[in-house]
Parts: C-alpha cells; sequence; structure tokens
C-alpha cells in the first residue's frame, strides 16, 4: 500500500501546481486595482503598496503578447496608466513613439500644473490622456494659445519649450504607426523573478503575502480563522462519525422493521432542513432560557489574538460557545454518514461471501463484525473523501449564524471587500486539504477490505 499512496502523493504535486495557476490566473482576471489608494492624491503610499504587491514585477515566467507592446510592461505604475499606454501600444505599434510622447506629455503637465488656469486645466489632462495623435494636437494647440496669455516672459518661454517637446513627440507618434505589429506575436521570457514564482514560493514556505485591505501577512490574518476552523469542524467530523455509524449499523440490523423506517425518516428529515434552520432551532432549545433549556451560552466569543490567551484555554472557556455549531455540523452530516453506513451494511448483507459464511455455521456476531462490517465501510469511506474538506474548508452559513470567526466568514468578507490575496490563499488551503482527504481515503479503503491490493499488479 506504501508505494501506491507515494504515488497518490507525487501526483497530487502537479494537481496542487494546477490549482495554484488556476487561481493565480482567476485572481488577476478580477479587473481594477487592488489598491485603495488614490495615485494622483497619495502617490507614495501608493507607490510603497504597488512594490509590496508586487504590481511592478511581471506575472508569470513568460508572457505571450503582440509585437507592439514592450516586454517591460509591468513596470509602468499605477496601472491605470500600465492600461492606457497598453491600450495605445495595441492601436498604433509604435511603442517607442507612444512612449516618448507619454513621457513628454507627463513632463509638461508636472512642470505647467502649477501655474495652469481653470479653463486650461482640462486641456492640460486631456493631452496626458490623448487617446489619438490627433486628439494630442488639440490639446497642445489648446495649451499653446494659452501660453502666449501669460505675462512672464520666462515663464512664458518655458511653458512653449515644453510644449514644443510635446509637439515633437506627438508628429513621431502620428507620422510614423507600426499597426502591422499589432498583428505579429512576440514570446518574452522573464525568468524567475514574477508574481506567480515568489507567490508560490512565499505560500509553499508559511509566507503567502500580505492582505491588501489591511496589509498584514497572511499568515497572521488566517492563522487564528484556520485554528477556529480546525477546532470546530474537527470536532464536528468526530461526532458526525460518532452518531453516523452505529445509528447506520442499527438501521440495516433492524431493516424493514418499524425502527429502521422511523430513524430513516428522521435521519432524512434532519438532513433536509437547511442547516440555518437546523442551527436556529438548536439555538432556540439549547441556548434560549426563556424559550428551551438554556444550558449553552449564546453570542460570539472574544477574538482569540485579543484575549491575551493561548489557543487552548481560550478555547476551553468558550468551549460551551463552540458545542452549538459543532453539534449543528455533526447533525447534519451525521444524517447523511447514518445512511450511507446503512446502505453499504445493507448491499454486504446480501452478498454470495455473507452467505457463505452463514453457510459454514459462523456466528451471526462473527458475519456482521467480521465480513459485513468492514464491506460495508465503501460508501462512508467514500463519504469522507468529499466531507473531510467541506468541513474543514468552514461552514459559512453555520459561521454567520453562531458569528463563529472562522474561514467562512473571512472567506466572506475577503471577497467583499476585494482582498483577493486572502481569498486565494484560502482556496489554496481547501484544495491542498481536500487532495489530503482523498489520499486518507484511498488509505481506509486498504484497510476496510483486504481485498484492495493497493500499489500492486496482477
Amino acid at each position: 500500500m506504501l508505494p501506491y499512496l507515494l504515488r497518490r502523493l507525487l501526483l497530487a504535486i502537479p494537481t496542487l501546481l494546477v490549482v495554484s495557476l488556476a487561481t493565480f490566473a482567476l485572481s488577476h482576471c478580477t479587473g481594477g486595482d487592488p489598491i485603495p489608494y488614490d495615485y494622483d492624491v497619495q502617490p507614495a503610499a501608493y507607490m510603497a503598496q504597488a512594490r509590496q504587491l508586487e504590481l511592478d514585477k511581471p506575472l508569470f515566467y513568460f508572457s505571450l503578447r503582440s509585437a507592439a507592446l514592450p516586454d517591460t510592461l509591468h513596470r509602468i505604475l499605477p496601472t491605470e496608466t500600465r492600461e492606457h499606454l497598453a491600450d495605445l501600444a495595441q492601436k498604433w505599434g509604435n511603442w517607442p513613439a507612444i512612449d516618448r510622447y507619454w513621457k513628454a506629455a507627463t513632463a509638461a503637465e508636472a512642470f505647467l500644473r502649477p501655474y495652469i488656469s481653470v479653463s486650461a486645466s482640462v486641456a492640460l489632462t486631456a493631452m496626458r490622456l490623448a487617446r489619438s495623435p490627433q486628439d494630442a494636437a488639440l490639446q497642445v494647440a489648446t495649451l499653446s494659445a494659452w501660453a502666449d496669455t501669460l505675462t512672464d516672459a520666462a515663464l512664458r518661454t518655458r511653458a512653449k519649450e515644453r510644449l514644443a517637446t510635446v509637439e515633437e513627440a506627438q508628429a513621431h507618434w502620428a507620422g510614423q504607426p507600426q499597426r502591422w505589429k499589432t498583428l505579429m506575436p512576440a514570446l518574452h521570457w522573464h525568468g524567475a523573478d514574477n508574481r506567480y514564482h515568489r507567490w508560490l514560493v512565499g505560500f509553499l514556505s508559511g509566507n503567502p503575502g500580505v492582505s491588501v485591505v489591511t496589509g498584514n501577512p497572511l499568515l497572521n490574518e488566517l492563522r487564528p480563522r484556520l485554528y477556529a476552523t480546525l477546532l470546530i469542524n474537527g470536532a464536528a467530523l468526530l461526532l458526525a462519525y460518532t452518531l453516523g455509524i452505529p445509528l447506520g449499523m442499527f438501521m440495516a440490523r433492524q431493516r424493514k422493521q418499524w425502527a429502521d423506517g422511523g430513524l430513516r425518516l428522521s435521519t432524512l428529515f434532519v438532513y433536509s432542513m437547511p442547516v440555518i434552520w437546523l442551527g436556529s432551532v438548536l439555538m432556540l432549545l439549547l441556548a434560549r432560557p426563556d424559550v428551551g433549556l438554556g444550558w449553552l451560552r449564546g453570542g460570539s466569543a472574544e477574538p482569540w489574538l485579543l484575549s491575551g490567551k493561548s489557543f487552548w484555554r481560550w478555547a476551553w472557556d468558550n468551549a460551551d460557545r463552540f458545542l452549538l455549531p459543532a453539534l449543528t455540523l455533526a447533525l447534519h452530516h451525521g444524517a447523511v454518514i447514518a445512511l450511507q453506513m446503512r446502505t453499504g451494511l445493507v448491499e454486504a448483507l446480501q452478498k454470495d461471501f455473507i452467505r457463505t459464511a452463514r453457510a459454514k455455521g459462523l456466528s451471526e456476531h462473527t458475519v456482521f463484525w467480521r465480513h459485513a462490517f468492514r464491506d460495508g465501510l465503501f460508501p462512508v469511506i467514500t463519504t469522507f473523501g468529499y466531507l473531510f474538506p467541506v468541513l474543514f474548508g468552514g461552514s459559512l452559513v453555520v459561521e454567520y449564524l453562531f458569528d463563529f470567526p472562522g474561514m467562512g466568514v473571512k472567506m466572506q468578507t475577503s471577497f467583499a471587500q476585494h482582498d483577493y490575496p486572502v481569498l486565494f490563499a484560502m482556496v489554496m488551503f481547501i484544495a491542498a486539504v481536500t487532495l489530503l482527504g482523498m489520499l486518507i481515503a484511498d488509505a481506509l479503503y486498504a484497510w476496510a477490505d483486504p481485498r484492495v491490493r493497493l500499489g500492486r499488479r496482477k
């Protein structure tokens, strides 16, 4: 079995790489600028966070784009400027001319802005953001007419010189279009100093980046949420199997009797009920003394990092608050486990090798536990393969209902705030947990049935 598990573990590596590629690609297809600062208002803060997020580095090891675009396009910041220049290059093809015009127009705007009149201010911005040479020429002419009205001769001379440089660059742009470059592909190699490589290496080394919203390292953002989710969902998983397997065994042994029928209807009812409804009922029955028993405390717990306690001390002090969400998840998923266990045992008890064991005179206890039980575990193990990542990924509904500080709520808030580094780091974690669940399920298959010869060839 060990060689088989090693092969599966090796196969998980390219699977995770594919997931990481898809996750990284999706994180950069969302559009918009991830930085909350306005470059025109806070240029220093914008550039600092842009470099922290490595927006000035290429996306991948290589890029395949049109020959009209330079291989250093990723260095242009802010991203709004990069997109503007890329659109111009894709339309006109002559990148050196467009770059020359942009630098001349930007320098002229920086010089003229303190002296510009309100009426000419629009033309100054439009000159820098011109979409065509004709539009650029119109704005330069407007600004030249304004410069002629300046009373300061020295300022008028310097302004005319700046605008003459822009006009010269505009003429070069208009006179030498190279649209044929937009039809030709170009392959650029960027090496390992790219965003994907650094993101993947950081994720594998425990440093997956920083949050766009808070600026904190993602490990600090996710660690308390991860521990809380592992605590509540680990307890729910253990409780679900502790309740579901014996209940399924009992229903299988009471097949075609009233107990089996009643329990099947009850488990189907529990599973078919929405999780938020089931959790609300448990809250009313167990946490509201004016309605139900009032044995448990409701409400949210104080965040772990703010409590000043160790994690286990914090968990122990708030154990009664964690029981309700854990019990909600356990009842919902335990119903599925019970039904799967019953189905597996009923099918196993009808197989030929069970009839053979009975014909040999083995006791019903021996037939059930030595032969039928392991064979009946296969549906439960299959359920574990998907239930394990679902639970440990965090239940958004349950965490929201009980105001539980886990990964589910963090994923929802990250999506609402466009904090994609946090969101996609969580996606990668859930993908890794999913592969781990499948690997554990394969190992359980081999334990449950000796006929499964994992890693051996006939």
